[in-house]
């Protein structure tokens, strides 16, 4: 975990394991980084959780471009942000629907969105605020867009949008890239 007054640590992207598009792939298990930067929309929300959250997590296999027909699968993120007086674990879990362009090209660009259910922990000790650690739920979903670079490289912008949970719009805009070694 990052504990940095300059930088607030924000969360983890899962990431399936997908069999090698390529014979020499299909030996050996291919993993690497995944970093994003989160910022929320409302103003209450930064002041007291921080403005620039980061993403850091581990993708497992193939960095797969979804296929041209679309295609639906589960979502799983986890965003955490900690500050001198407040710390926030919000982990949007949903279904998410995926488009590309034409499975013949190497980069392809692609789209989608989520319908996603909120589980939240949040606190607060701002005296304004008062939340004591608990945990909390709420509902959203995203729209976002992307581009793979073959098998082993993506750069993904997102926009979530929530519900409230205990007076903070954790709605936001998360940018995130990945890489397989």
């Amino acid at each position: 975990m990052i504990r940095n007054s300059g930088w607030l640590l924000a969360g983890l992207s899962l990431a399936m394991v997908v069999p090698g598009a390529h014979a020499q792939d299909k030996k050996k298990l291919l993993f690497g980084p995944q970093l994003g930067f989160f910022t929320p929309s409302s103003q209450k929300t930064r002041e007291r959780f921080g403005g620039s959250w980061t993403n850091i997590g581990i993708g497992l296999g193939d960095v797969a471009a979804p296929k041209e027909s679309g295609e639906l699968s589960i979502d799983f993120n986890i965003l955490s942000s900690r500050a001198a007086q407040a710390e926030a674990w919000i982990a949007p879990i949903g279904l998410v629907y995926r488009k590309s362009s034409p499975e013949s090209l190497k980069t392809r660009p692609y789209f989608g969105a989520s319908v996603d259910y909120l589980v939240t922990n949040l606190r607060s000790n701002y005296t304004l605020d008062k939340i004591p650690s608990g945990w909390r739920t709420g509902t959203g979903g995203s729209f976002f867009g992307g581009v793979t670079v073959g098998n082993r490289f993506y750069i993904e912008g997102r926009y979530y949008a929530f519900t409230k949970v205990r007076g903070f719009d954790l709605s936001g805009t998360n940018i995130a890239i990945g890489w397989r070694l």
